[in-house]
């Protein structure tokens, strides 16, 4: 596109903005978007199937929209535009917003490609003609699963939609304009994990086809404190009690506090405490127990639809058949999910581990500290009626987990401690509870041991070896040590068919797909080739019903306050390797690092005070130290208001949380008689005088910038976490040089905005007159970290 637009262009471009608030209601298009105009675009969107996450609109033409959506605080805009003037027009808008951040506008380089990372975005808004150089399967593969696309007259078409793959393409008449709306269909090969051991079966196996080894992360966000539980329906993620998170890209969706409810100040995930079921989430529902009382919430509000005061105190919960299965101190319970209605009722002492499928509900009981015999109970699911009890078997009251698969029951009988004595999984038949076969061994597990049973398609996989201890000698301390391995069992007689090398579990226990075995810290057995796939980004978090979670395609982990290596850390979603392969693997000098020149030639300064701190902790050594002294009683000469969080809705909270900016203005810097901050989240940098604190300038990039500027010889250096590195004159704030030191233009989500892979943090260093940053999220993901030496004056790379 040239630097002006045609008429036509205009027109359309008007008419679309003009059309969709005339059908709100509204007679005038403003950059001043109010709060009922917010609520009514809220409407606009979600009646289109987007009710939040990450929006983009490719054109910038009007900007009044994407900004009612960010005031919504329930998305997080980003606008891209391929016209100079008018982005850079956008830009200025909304800067007076006060939402830039959750509203930002970027450039669109490529035509015939979107800048995102696969699978990450919920609504896609097409108002410039541009994108007609767009094919169907582009925007396919940038969108979520029932993600949407609303394209404007003269931009996409239904056919393209309809040949790339998309579902439910739908005309929409709006004040005479008709536009094209239509859904990505979930894929068949994508699995969900509605319960905290993937379903009510137990069977604590993903059937996703997606998962592969982790290569890169798709999301990071961070958390104050270690998380457990998680499970996943339509793309929403439930942690913990409660916190409801974008599967996909990441981004808060709502937190309830389901321990302390309408508790007032900031709000904080708790773990559960003993006895109180974890969330489960089937479809749009998300199943809770709240105030002790059973409830169900609206998957992407957390808003209560429904209580179920028939369910008793349950202490497990699940959902199966449409019925939900609860048990309490005193009984076995079924509800009609959709309606509430109490099916049946079990009176029976101490139910628990409590699974189901093909019919069958299965659980153990009893209370031997009361003389009672524990016995394992099974029953019909449609009628409660009893198809079979036993309390004849001595290990019954070891039993700490049940799988259902196939007509099969499998107990686990684990000791959850270091030691390996007292593990076993033991089969019956679910139709007459006949013992099929029973079999003990080391877990392969360094602490929390548990003998899991994983039922892949017509075997059984158990992961055996580590430690093993002998009781009866003296020291029990004394132990030898197994390789460590999952081997396949027939599931009808328990006989050893296949054995694959795996890795050493350490405090939580294997999950598997069709494809993976997961033990180790993030190792994946391949079950076809037996190979062993290991890339420590992270581990998994302990607990004793997962570590991760195979599921959207990617591999989830949560919280933990692990020590073992400088890993990833918070709420995280790994993705296997790019399509296009590991940037890794590429010359990093046939990589095209584009450096691009601004207008401003600034003065080089060479007078160098003393008294400057010109860098993040004062010098290249980062001492935090100067020798100027300073007056012994302190007093304020001035103060600015120089940047604050936009006050609205959930994805801001994550901005909160950021380890790497901790707050929305940086420490300064000082030099020539300027301070200089940035505002994190506003992608801001500005300039104040010492002497007045008046604003001299501000600039704003294409993305966060974490750390105070680098100020040197006349120069202003800092990096963006959408992988650039700008240099502006310290003086005027205009651009002198902006280098993308990301190898490929490609964006995920990170800490509740856009990033990139490889974002460029902390403070440019300048030694012996050379810039130096790195550009890299983690040394093992998305290809690693790249480091730069750099021209300070020109931006021309030295090596």
């Amino acid at each position: 596109m040239g630097e002006t637009m045609s008429k036509r262009e205009t027109v359309w471009g008007t008419r679309w903005m003009y059309g969709i608030l005339a059908c709100l209601g509204l007679t005038s298009v403003s950059m001043s978007v109010h709060a009922d105009d917010t609520t009514l675009w809220l409407k606009t969107v979600q009646s289109a199937g987007a009710p939040s996450g990450l929006c983009v609109q490719l054109g910038a033409r009007e900007v009044a929209g994407p900004a009612a959506l960010a005031r919504s605080g329930r998305f997080l805009v980003q606008v891209l535009e391929r016209d100079r003037s008018a982005r850079e027009a956008s830009r200025k808008s909304l800067e007076g917003s006060g939402l830039y951040g959750l509203v930002s506008v970027d450039e669109w380089r490529e035509a015939d490609r979107l800048p995102y990372t696969e699978n990450l975005i919920d609504l896609l808004i097409v108002t410039d003609p541009a994108a007609k150089a767009l094919s169907g399967k582009e925007i396919l593969r940038v969108l979520c699963p029932n993600g949407v696309v609303m394209a404007a007259p003269q931009t996409l078409g239904k056919r393209a939609l309809q040949s790339a793959g998309f579902a439910d393409i739908q005309s929409l008449r709006v004040a005479g304009t008709t536009w094209t709306a239509a859904r990505k269909p979930w894929p068949s090969e994508m699995d969900e994990w509605t319960h905290p051991r993937h379903s009510a079966s137990g069977n604590a196996v993903s059937r996703d086809l997606l998962v592969g080894p982790p290569r890169r992360v798709r999301w990071v966000v961070n958390a104050p404190d270690e998380v457990r539980g998680l499970v996943t329906a339509k793309g929403r993620n439930i942690y913990g009690a409660a916190l409801a998170r974008n599967g996909f890209n990441g981004l808060r969706l709502w937190a309830r506090d389901l321990i302390r409810p309408a508790t007032k100040g900031s709000f904080v995930l708790r773990n559960l405490p003993r006895g109180m079921p974890y969330p489960i989430i089937v479809g749009d529902r998300v199943y809770a127990v709240a105030k002790d009382t059973l409830v169900a919430l609206d998957a992407s509000t957390g808003r209560t639809v429904q209580s179920y005061p028939d369910a008793g105190h349950p202490r497990e919960l699940l959902c199966d058949g449409g019925l939900l299965i609860v048990a309490d101190a005193m009984s076995v319970r079924a509800l009609e999910a959709e309606s509430g209605r109490l099916v049946w009722t079990v009176r029976i002492a101490n139910p628990r581990n409590v699974v189901a499928g093909d019919g069958y509900v299965a659980f153990t009981a009893g209370q031997p500290n009361r003389g009672q015999k524990p016995e394992l109970v099974t029953l019909n699911r449609g009628d409660g009626s009893v198809r079979w009890r036993r309390n004849d078997l001595d290990w019954a009251g070891e039993v700490d987990r049940i799988v259902y698969h196939r007509g099969l029951l499998a107990y686990e009988c684990s000791t959850f401690n270091d030691f390996s004595p007292g593990n076993a999984t033991r089969v019956l038949a679910a139709e007459d509870g006949r013992v099929l076969w029973e079999r003990e061994y080391p877990p392969g597990m360094n602490h929390m041991r548990q003998a899991r049973a994983l039922f892949i398609g017509d075997r059984l996989w158990i992961l055996h070896g580590g430690k093993v201890h002998d009781p009866s000698k003296p020291r029990y301390d004394k132990f030898e040590r197994l390789p460590v391995q999952c081997r396949a069992l027939d599931p009808q007689t328990g006989k050893e068919l296949t054995t694959f090398p795996a890795g050493l579990t350490h405090c939580f226990p294997p999950v598997a797909t069709p494809r993976y075995l997961f033990a180790g810290e993030m190792n994946l057995t391949d079950l076809v080739t037996g190979r062993i796939e290991a890339n420590h980004i992270t581990k998994a978090a302990c607990g004793r019903d997962f570590g991760w979670v195979p599921a959207n395609g990617l591999i989830y982990v949560t919280p933990k306050h692990c020590v073992c290596w400088p890993m990833l850390r918070g709420y995280a979603a790994l993705a296997p390797e790019r399509p296009a392969g590991s940037v890794h693997d590429w010359n990093v000098d046939q990589i095209d690092f584009i450096l691009e020149r601004g207008t401003a030639v600034p003065k080089e300064d060479t007078q160098e005070s003393a008294a400057d701190w010109p860098i993040y902790r004062h010098d290249p050594w980062r001492s935090a130290s100067t020798a100027t002294a300073i007056p012994s009683t302190l007093r304020t000469l001035w103060s600015v208001h120089a940047g604050s969080w936009p006050q609205a809705g959930p994805i801001v909270e994550d901005w909160r949380e950021n380890p790497f900016t901790k707050g929305p203005v940086t420490a300064p810097v000082v030099a020539g008689g300027r301070v200089y901050v940035a505002q994190p989240d506003a992608h801001r940098v500005s300039a104040f005088d010492t002497d007045s604190g008046r604003l001299l300038w501000q600039f704003t990039a294409n993305g966060r910038v974490d750390t105070a500027p680098t100020i040197h010889r006349g120069l202003c250096l800092f990096g963006t976490n959408l992988g650039w590195v700008y240099c502006v004159d310290a003086a005027t704030g205009r651009l002198v040089w902006r280098l993308r030191a990301a190898p490929v233009d490609e964006r995920i989500v990170a800490y509740g905005q856009v990033e990139s892979p490889w974002p460029v943090p902390g403070s440019v260093l300048v030694v012996g007159g050379t810039a130096y940053f790195a550009a890299g999220r983690q040394p093992l993901a998305d290809g690693g970290i790249l480091v730069f030496a750099v021209d300070p004056r020109t931006g021309q790379r030295r090596w």
